[in-house]
């Protein structure tokens, strides 16, 4: 599919934009992400790996809102696709949807560190 390859991992100016244009709060708002998209990746995992479309439809809106807020547009773009596959049960893509949204959020865990570190 390769949704996010058309897109930035993190759009700063359009995180700063929904924010009302506070660095501290971003620099917050990414700590938090960070310390939470792990468990939600590991639920969506499990989700895929065991097909509880419920679980992956949850889980996946999650994720999209926390990175919609952060203007990591790609990813929330891959976890809309998760959830509407939920939604609509129907899993056909799935594991490569999740192998895109893994490497993207790896990018993005690492642009995400530089903001938190100031």
């Amino acid at each position: 599919m390769d949704i996010g390859k058309q897109l930035l991992s993190f759009n700063r100016h359009l995180a700063l934009e929904r924010i009302g244009g506070d660095e501290e709060l971003l620099r917050e708002i990414a700590g938090i992400y960070l310390c939470e998209y792990g468990p939600l990746l590991e639920d969506i995992r499990t989700a895929v790996s065991t097909r509880n479309c419920d679980q992956l439809m949850r889980t996946a809106h999650t994720l999209k809102g926390s990175l919609g807020t952060l203007g990591a547009e790609a990813g929330a773009k891959l976890a809309y696709a998760l959830e509407t596959q939920g939604r609509q049960q129907e899993l056909h893509d799935a594991e490569s949807l999740l192998s895109e949204l893994e490497g993207e959020l790896n990018v993005l865990r690492s642009e995400l560190e530089a903001v938190v570190a100031g």
